[in-house]
C-alpha cells in the first residue's frame, strides 16, 4: 500500500498481518519417535510415553460395555510423570519432577470401578507394582480379570497384583486370569496364587480348584481358581508372587545405614523413568589385595522372590557374622536394577519395553542407563582388583522349575575352572534342600550371549559368574513338596551369604594347591617336550585330578566329576522365563528357517553305500542291537524335542511325563516300556516304524516320539546331523532296502567274482601310464570292453606304451582287469 508520496506504508501494511499462531499443539510430543533418529539436545529420562497395546482387552471393553458387564478398567498411564504422580502419592518415594504442559487426556471409558454399574464387590488396582487392566462378570460369583501388559509392548503378561473387598462370610467367588502368554507354569504342578488377608497380613500360597489352560475365546492361557471368604467385607490381595516395591526396598536401605556402620550407600544412576538406583557397598578397612564381589537383583520386575532372596543375603551381611567376610573381600550390591518396571507393574521389561537382560552388549545410556552404569561398575572393578573379581552374582526367580538352583559357565572336564566354579552350588545344596544342585546348568547358549552374566564371562573370565534362580512356587526334598514363603526365601538369602565365606576359603587354598602342583606339571612338561602328543593329551587330562591327589580335596573333584552323569536334564535352559523376550522369538524364527533349510539339503543328499558302511548299516539294524538302538532314539528324542514350542498334544502329554521323573525313574520307566513293547511285537527298529500290522493310532504314537535314526547315528554318512521325526529322511530307508535286495539277488558267480575283486583290490595295484590314463577318462563306461591293450602279468616291470599294444592283436581280457578299472574309477572319485 502506497501513501501520498508513493512511499509504501509499513505501519498500516503490518496492521493487516494476523497474529501468528502456534505451529505445534503443546499436548502432542515426538520425542519417543525422535529416540530412533535425529533429535535436538533433550533429556529423555525427563518424559516418556507409555503406550500398552491391549487390542484384545479393548475389543472386550467395548463388548462388556454394550452387554454392560464391565466392572472395573484399570490405570494406563501415559508417560512416565503420570505414572509416578500417581504412585508416589500412595507411596511417598522420590522421583524428579519437571514441569509440563503436556495436557493429561481422560482416561476412556472411565478409572477404577464402572460408575454405571452397581458392584458389591469392588477391585482395585491403582497402586504401585498393581497392574489389573479390567474385570466384566460372568455371573453373580465369576469373574474375567484381564492384565496390562508391559508398557510398549504386546505380551509378558504373567505378573498380576490386584485387591479386592466387599465380600461376605462364607462367600466363594471364582476368578479367571484370561490372558496369559506362557504354555507352562507351576501352576501346572501345585503352585497357588499368593493371598493376603487383613485377618492374618500373610502371603501365602491359596485358592482352591487352581486350573491352567488355555482359553476357550482367544489362544490365550487361562489361570482359574476360586477365593473364600474368611471374613465380611474383608480385604483379600492376590499376586503372581509376594510382592516387593521399590518404597519397600528404599525403606529398608534406610534402616540398614541407621544399624549397619560397615556400609555405604551411594547412587548407582538414574533410571530412564527418572528414579534412583542406590548402591550398597560393604566393607570393613582398606581394599588392598581383597577379592570382590558383584551381586544384583530385580533386573525383571516380576520376578520379585529374588528381592526378597537379596534382602536375606543383605541381613547376613549387615550382621556380626559376616565381620570376618569383610577382611577379605568387599562387596557391591545393586538390590533393584529395573524400579520403573516394579513400580509400573511389568513382568519382564523396563518402561521402553526392552528386557534389560538382552542389552549388556549395547552401549546406550539413554534407553538403558542402569545397564550401562553396571558395565562401567564391572570394568572399574576389575582395572583395580584384576584376578581378584572373583564373583558376579544376578539373583532371578523362575517360573517353570522347582527349587533354588544356578546357571554358569561352561568348562570342559579337564579345565580346573570345572571343578572351581561348581564349589558354590555344591556347597549350598549341602546346606538346604531348597537349593538342588542336579537342577543347576552350566552352560551359556547362544541366546544367553547377551546377559549380564554371559558378558561378563567372556569380557573377564569370572568364574564364578552366576545366575541364580529361585522357583516361584515350590521346592522339594526326597520325600515331598514344600510352598516357599517370604521366611525361605530370607532364609534362602542368608544361607547364600554363609556359602560365601566357605566358597572364597576352599578356592583360595585350591588355588594355591593348583598352582604350586601346575608349575611342577609345567616343568616335566618343558623336559618331555619331544615326546608324542598321547602323554601330552594325558597330562592334559589328569592336570587336575593330579594337582589334587592326596589332598582333603580329593573326594570333592571326584564328587563333582560324577555329578556331571546325574545333571537334571528335564527342563533345559530354553524352557527358562526369557523363552518370550522380543529378541529371543527373532533369534528362534531365523533358527527354524535354517533349521528347515539345513534337513531339506540333508535330505536330498544321495546315499552311498560301500562295504564297509553297508557291514555296519546290517549290524546297527540287526534284531540283537534293536532295543538298544530304541532307547537311544527315545533318549535322543526326549533330548531333541523337549525345547519345541509347536507340538501335538499326544507328544507334549508323554514328553511331558518322561521329563518330570528324576534321570533314575525315567531311565528305567523307558527300559520297561521297551522291553514291554518289543516282547510282544518283535519288530526291528525299521519295521517298527512302517509295519502295516500296527494299527493307524500307534504308528501315530510312535513317530511323535521316536525319530528315526539317521545316517550319522548309524554311520553311513558321517555330516549329516540328526533329524527329528517331522523330517525324516525317507530315502534313507528306501536305498537300505534297494542295497539288501541287490545284496540277496547276487548269484554265485557273482559272488565269486567279489571275492576276487576284494583279493585284487589287496594286492598293490597296477601301475598304469598317463596315456592310458587320459584315454580311459575320454572313453565312457560302455565301450570299456572294446578298449585294446595288454598288461604285463608281472606288475613291477614297466607296461609297454598303448600305442604299441593297441597296434598287437587283440587277447583276451584277464579277470584282473576288471579289478584295475575299479581301481582307477575309484581313484578318480577321490
Amino acid at each position: 500500500m502506497l501513501n501520498q508520496d508513493g512511499y509504501l506504508n509499513i505501519q498500516s501494511f503490518q496492521n493487516q498481518i494476523p497474529q501468528p499462531i502456534n505451529l505445534t499443539d503443546e499436548s502432542i510430543t515426538l520425542e519417543n519417535d525422535m529416540l530412533f533418529g535425529w533429535a535436538p539436545k533433550f533429556d529423555y529420562s525427563k518424559l516418556l510415553t507409555l503406550n500398552f497395546n491391549i487390542n484384545l482387552n479393548d475389543q472386550i471393553i467395548s463388548d462388556a460395555l454394550q452387554n454392560n458387564t464391565l466392572i472395573y478398567v484399570g490405570f494406563r498411564p501415559q508417560n512416565n510423570v503420570q505414572m509416578h504422580k500417581q504412585y508416589s502419592n500412595i507411596s511417598s518415594y522420590p522421583f524428579k519432577r519437571i514441569n509440563n504442559n503436556i495436557q493429561i487426556k481422560p482416561q476412556f471409558p472411565f478409572l477404577g470401578m464402572n460408575p454405571n454399574r452397581i458392584s458389591r464387590i469392588q477391585f482395585n488396582s491403582i497402586f504401585e507394582s498393581g497392574n489389573l487392566d479390567l474385570v466384566t462378570q460372568v455371573s453373580e460369583f465369576e469373574y474375567d480379570l484381564y492384565m496390562r501388559v508391559d508398557s510398549n509392548t504386546q505380551g509378558h503378561t504373567s505378573w498380576y497384583y490386584f485387591e479386592l473387598n466387599g465380600m461376605k462370610l462364607g462367600e466363594k467367588i471364582q476368578l479367571n486370569i484370561c490372558n496369559f502368554r506362557k504354555s507352562h507354569s507351576l501352576y501346572e504342578r501345585g503352585m497357588r496364587p499368593y493371598i493376603w488377608r487383613s485377618n492374618n497380613e500373610q502371603w501365602l500360597q491359596g485358592g482352591d480348584d487352581v486350573k491352567y489352560k488355555t482359553s476357550k475365546n482367544n489362544n490365550n492361557n487361562c489361570l482359574s481358581f476360586s477365593i473364600y471368604c474368611n471374613k465380611d467385607n474383608e480385604l483379600i490381595k492376590i499376586a503372581y508372587c509376594v510382592p516387593y516395591t521399590y518404597s519397600q526396598l528404599l525403606e529398608y536401605c534406610n534402616d540398614l545405614q541407621k544399624k549397619c556402620n560397615h556400609v555405604k550407600r551411594q547412587l548407582f544412576c538414574e533410571s530412564i523413568g527418572g528414579v534412583s538406583l542406590p548402591i550398597l557397598t560393604f566393607q570393613k578397612g582398606k581394599s588392598t589385595y581383597k577379592k570382590c564381589l558383584i551381586i544384583q537383583a530385580r533386573i525383571h520386575p516380576g520376578e520379585s522372590n529374588g528381592s526378597w532372596v537379596m534382602q536375606g543375603l543383605m541381613d547376613y551381611l549387615s550382621s556380626q557374622s559376616a565381620l570376618q567376610l569383610f577382611e577379605k573381600c568387599v562387596i557391591k550390591i545393586i538390590p533393584m536394577m529395573n524400579p520403573d518396571g516394579v513400580i509400573l507393574g511389568n513382568y519382564r521389561t523396563c518402561l521402553s519395553g526392552k528386557d534389560l537382560n538382552r542389552k549388556f552388549q549395547q552401549n546406550d545410556t539413554i534407553l538403558f542407563p542402569s545397564v550401562q552404569a553396571m558395565k562401567i561398575l564391572v570394568k572399574e572393578q576389575y582395572k583395580k582388583f584384576k584376578n581378584n573379581l572373583i564373583a558376579f552374582i544376578d539373583l532371578h526367580g523362575h517360573s517353570i522349575k522347582k527349587n533354588v538352583f544356578l546357571y554358569g559357565p561352561e568348562y570342559t572336564l579337564w579345565n580346573y575352572n570345572y571343578y572351581k566354579c561348581r564349589i558354590l552350588p555344591k556347597l549350598l545344596s549341602q546346606k538346604t534342600d531348597m537349593f538342588r544342585f542336579y537342577s543347576s546348568i552350566f552352560r551359556i547358549t547362544q541366546s544367553k550371549q547377551t546377559t549380564a552374566r554371559g558378558v561378563f564371562a567372556n569380557l573377564y573370565d569370572i568364574v564364578n559368574c552366576f545366575t541364580i534362580e529361585t522357583s516361584n512356587g515350590n521346592y522339594y526334598n526326597q520325600t515331598q513338596t514344600f510352598d516357599f514363603t517370604v521366611k525361605n526365601w530370607l532364609r534362602m538369602g542368608w544361607i547364600i551369604g554363609e556359602t560365601l565365606i566357605e566358597m572364597i576359603d576352599i578356592q583360595s587354598e585350591m588355588d594355591q594347591i593348583y598352582n604350586i602342583k601346575n608349575d611342577d606339571l609345567k616343568r616335566q612338561n618343558r623336559f618331555a617336550k619331544n615326546n608324542n602328543t598321547f602323554l601330552k593329551k594325558k597330562t592334559i587330562l589328569d592336570n587336575c585330578q593330579i594337582s589334587f591327589q592326596n589332598t582333603k580335596f580329593q573326594k570333592l573333584i571326584e564328587e563333582l566329576k560324577i555329578d556331571e552323569e546325574k545333571m537334571d536334564l528335564s527342563y533345559s535352559e530354553g524352557n527358562s522365563d526369557s523363552s518370550d523376550g522380543d529378541q529371543l522369538e527373532e533369534d528362534f524364527n531365523q533358527n527354524k528357517s535354517e533349521e528347515i533349510i539345513q534337513s531339506k539339503s540333508i535330505q536330498s543328499k544321495p546315499l552311498i553305500l560301500y562295504q564297509s558302511q553297508k557291514s555296519k548299516l546290517e549290524s546297527k539294524c540287526s534284531s540283537s542291537n534293536q532295543k538298544s538302538l530304541l532307547r537311544q532314539t527315545l533318549f535322543l528324542s526326549v533330548e531333541h524335542n523337549k525345547n519345541k514350542v509347536n507340538q501335538p498334544a499326544a507328544q507334549k502329554n508323554i514328553l511331558k511325563k518322561i521329563s518330570s521323573l528324576s534321570q533314575k525313574k525315567k531311565q528305567n520307566k523307558l527300559t520297561n516300556y521297551i522291553n514291554q513293547f518289543m516282547n510282544k511285537q518283535k519288530f526291528t527298529t525299521i519295521d517298527l516304524l512302517d509295519s502295516s500290522n500296527m494299527n493307524s493310532l500307534m504308528r501315530q504314537t510312535i513317530h511323535a516320539i521316536i525319530p528315526r535314526p539317521s545316517s550319522s547315528q548309524l554311520e553311513v554318512v558321517q555330516d549329516e546331523k540328526f533329524t527329528p521325526i517331522e523330517g525324516l529322511n525317507q530315502s534313507l530307508y528306501v536305498d537300505f532296502q534297494r542295497h539288501q535286495r541287490l545284496e540277496n539277488n547276487l548269484t554265485a558267480k557273482q559272488q565269486s567274482q567279489k571275492r576276487q575283486i576284494k583279493k585284487n583290490q589287496s594286492q598293490s595295484p597296477t601301475q598304469i601310464t598317463t596315456n592310458i590314463y587320459n584315454v580311459i577318462m575320454n572313453n565312457t563306461q560302455n565301450n570299456f570292453e572294446s578298449i585294446k591293450f595288454k598288461l604285463k602279468d608281472n606288475h613291477q616291470q614297466k607296461p609297454t606304451k598303448f600305442q604299441n599294444s593297441y597296434n598287437t592283436n587283440r587277447p583276451t581280457i584277464p579277470s584282473s582287469f576288471y579289478s584295475v578299472r575299479r581301481y582307477v574309477m575309484q581313484k578318480l572319485k577321490n
